[in-house]
């Protein structure tokens, strides 16, 4: 079994109780009020700027040029995901950039990003490369599944391009992409490296379930 694979499996619960949230259903159905949307967007877009700023501090801890290539080109469309997805639709629904300047992160985003660095600087690069996969393999799941669970209500969702975004080509082989590095990484990997790598794992599970909670409340 591929050690991403081990990942997947020890966090399955937590997942689909991910997929299983009354904010992701509500997206899907298109009744989710618009208000938690806007605050959604704007909290994540604050997260996507920690999430890139970690990834620059993962590839520091690498002096490997192929993997320091790589790491790049998930800054970049990390970064094209920020500007392609979010700041449109952000502008979309009506929110400034005095709104988005004056907004502070979540107790739940501020103690979430804070546990990754914590990782990276404690462990280096594996653990970091483990902590923010798990958030980006995480939306392709839930995308990937919501959308065949309910794909004809979110054709007429309002959110619909949330879940576009999360089941398009590029994303999907972006993320395979880091999987596979992952997986060369941690071929035959045992012992206390890889139990810390599944604490991590699952950990950064929890803490995306706490904060789609925190978004609803």
């Amino acid at each position: 079994m591929k050690f991403s694979e081990m990942l997947h499996a020890g966090a399955d619960d937590l997942w689909r109780e991910a997929a299983d949230k009354p904010f992701v259903r509500e997206m899907a159905l298109g009744t989710l009020p618009e208000n938690k949307f806007r605050n959604y967007m704007i909290l994540d877009y604050l997260y996507l700027l920690d999430y890139i700023d970690i990834l620059g501090l993962v590839r520091s801890k690498t002096g490997d040029e192929s993997l320091r290539d790589f790491l790049l080109s998930v800054i970049k469309e990390t970064e094209n995901e920020t500007y392609r997805v979010h700041l449109p639709h952000m502008r979309k629904i009506g929110v400034s950039e005095e709104e988005v300047a004056g907004a502070d992160r979540s107790q739940v985003i501020s103690e979430y990003t804070e546990y990754m660095r914590e990782q990276v600087r404690e462990y280096g690069f594996l653990a970091g490369l483990t902590a923010l996969l798990q958030c980006s393999w995480l939306y392709a799941y839930i995308g990937e599944k919501i959308t065949e669970e309910c794909s004809e209500e979110i054709a007429a969702s309002p959110f619909r391009f949330w879940f576009d975004a999360y089941t398009c080509k590029e994303y999907i082989e972006a993320n395979q992409m880091w999987i596979d590095t992952l997986d060369r990484e941690t071929e035959g990997i045992t012992g206390d490296t890889a139990m810390l790598l599944k604490s991590i794992f699952r950990t950064c599970a929890e803490y995306e379930n706490k904060l789609w909670d925190e978004l609803y409340e």
